[in-house]
């Protein structure tokens, strides 16, 4: 099966467990005791359905998984996942969460998809081909002034972030037409790729698990960056991220932000 094709079949299936699973008990664990970082025994379960459905179709490939359990075998081709971006949302009845399948040839992503089995919508993207929703082609927003701009805003749990987290928050409520935060990275994003919203900034973040949203992104005419406006490489590393429809508005946001 073609793998932008195998893509889009796993994730819907994926989709469907979830949502089964969903209706059942399940358990909420605390990674590394830290009460605000969650793992559900849902995740566990649908991880295991997408690397084995994997492991099937393409046995040679690399698989990163953001709940561990992947392969290190020798191949040019990477495929990263999130069971369940947004589990915190997931544990408490909260419809904003997605499944998160991507692929990547020499750590460039080439295709991938988010999906979020509650409202249906399946963003997806090919690289040089375009990024969709639900089939249909997507691009970012416009909008270039700041004062007109919807701004999602997520500045971490790390004690270090606490201090620019508060600040950072002041100033786009003085700059920026709406800020929120919804707490699905991979949503975010694809809300920033889709034109829904113009900027996604996360205080700490690991770009690895949503290879698969930034490459939607870029396919939809977006860009991100560090706060130095510097690309970012893939990495499970988690580091401060800024994305956003354009370079106008994603200069203007680090310029409040960061100088």
């Amino acid at each position: 099966m073609e793998r932008y094709d195998f893509i889009i079949k796993t994730i819907k299936d994926a989709g469907e467990l979830l949502l089964e699973k969903r209706e059942e008990a399940f358990s909420v664990i605390e990674k590394n005791d830290d009460p605000r970082d969650l793992v559900t025994s849902v995740d566990k379960e649908i991880n295991y359905f997408i690397i084995d459905a994997i492991k099937k179709e393409f046995p040679s490939n690399k698989i990163y998984s953001e709940e561990g359990n992947g392969t290190k075998n020798i191949s040019d081709y990477l495929w990263t996942i999130d069971p369940i971006d947004g589990t915190a949302n997931f544990s408490r009845g909260i419809p904003h969460f997605a499944v998160c399948i991507g692929l990547l040839e020499k750590m460039v992503p080439v295709c991938g998809a988010v999906y979020n089995p509650i409202t249906k919508e399946l963003f997806s993207f090919k690289k040089g081909k375009g990024a969709f929703l639900n089939d249909k082609l997507i691009k970012v927003s416009t909008i270039t002034d700041l004062s007109k701009a919807h701004v999602f805003f997520h500045a971490g749990r790390k004690e270090e972030l606490r201090e620019w987290g508060g600040e950072s928050y002041k100033k786009l409520l003085q700059n920026a037409k709406k800020t929120c935060n919804f707490a699905s990275s991979s949503l975010d994003t694809c809300f920033v790729a889709s034109g829904k919203i113009e900027v996604n900034i996360y205080g700490t973040l690991s770009t690895l698990d949503i290879s698969s949203a930034l490459g939607i992104l870029t396919e939809a005419g977006g860009i991100f960056s560090d706060e130095k406006e510097s690309e970012i490489e893939l990495s499970k590393i988690p580091k401060k991220i800024f994305m956003a429809n354009n370079k106008t508005t994603l200069s203007r946001v680090i310029d409040i932000l960061e100088k």
